[in-house]
């Protein structure tokens, strides 16, 4: 199973950050960048692309650091829920609230259900990272883009929520962390190269890369909630070939 979620969630990172990353994460990207040209004394050449690539590294590495964090956490959350699982019978029971949660999220990714970042916001009653960020996108110190990437992975995301979802199925602290660390490594092809990504795809052909996203999501919540009722025993296990589907 780890290995199935490794790679839905490497795979949905990099479809929908085409998407849906672009759309809630550019406006950091280009500002950070922005910011950083603004640096460059006057009269010296703007750094050059390796430099430039170099600059953004650590503003990721923060990012994914955050998320593989979370990610660690919710897999340790979701192994003593399996443990307690084991005693009281109700492992099935969590594999199908896990399911439905995944599947609600994909909903909202497809516009189905009303942007689950607006719930997320309301939740935090607006409070979020980004007025510390402000003052550190004009840094240049690896520590400061350091800071400033692992409070951009505090910044409430639906496609996040849907991922660590996804870790706590996994149900180990590894897996949990392994997991989220797919997801972000996914994402940052597109988000370092915005620019030209941004050029390249249109809106219209990002919102259906955000749908395919969505959909796989979307079948994996499907199988979680099968296989939560196959270990309750409210249906029987499918298997195809060596494959256990649920």
């Amino acid at each position: 199973m780890l290995l199935s979620n490794l790679a839905l969630a490497f795979v949905t990172g990099i479809i929908s950050s085409f998407g849906h990353c672009l759309g809630m994460c550019g406006g950091i990207v280009a500002i950070y960048s922005a910011r950083q040209a603004a640096q460059t004394p006057a009269g010296e050449p703007q750094p050059g692309l390796l430099a430039r690539i170099a600059s953004f590294l650590p503003l990721h590495l923060g990012r994914i650091t955050t998320y593989t964090f979370f990610g660690a956490l919710i897999g340790l959350a979701g192994s003593l829920l399996d443990q307690a699982g084991g005693m009281m019978g109700w492992q099935g029971a969590f594999s199908v609230i896990v399911g439905i949660i995944m599947l609600l999220v994909s909903l909202s990714l497809m516009g189905v259900l009303p942007p689950i970042e607006a719930t997320l916001v309301s939740l935090t009653k607006g409070n979020t990272p980004m007025t510390r960020m402000r003052g550190l996108f004009g840094k240049r110190s690896f520590l400061a883009t350091l800071t400033l990437g692992i409070l951009w992975g505090f910044l409430p995301c639906g496609l996040v929520f849907a991922m660590l979802v996804l870790a706590a199925r996994v149900g180990t602290l590894w897996g949990g962390a392994l997991t989220m660390l797919a997801f972000g490594l996914g994402t940052v092809p597109t988000l370092l190269g915005f620019g030209l990504a941004a050029n390249l795809l249109s809106p219209k052909l990002r919102g259906r890369l955000q749908s395919i996203a969505a959909i796989l999501l979307m079948l994996f919540a499907v199988q979680t909630v099968l296989r939560g009722l196959a270990v309750a025993n409210v249906i029987p296990s499918f298997s195809y070939g060596q494959v256990m589907l649920w």
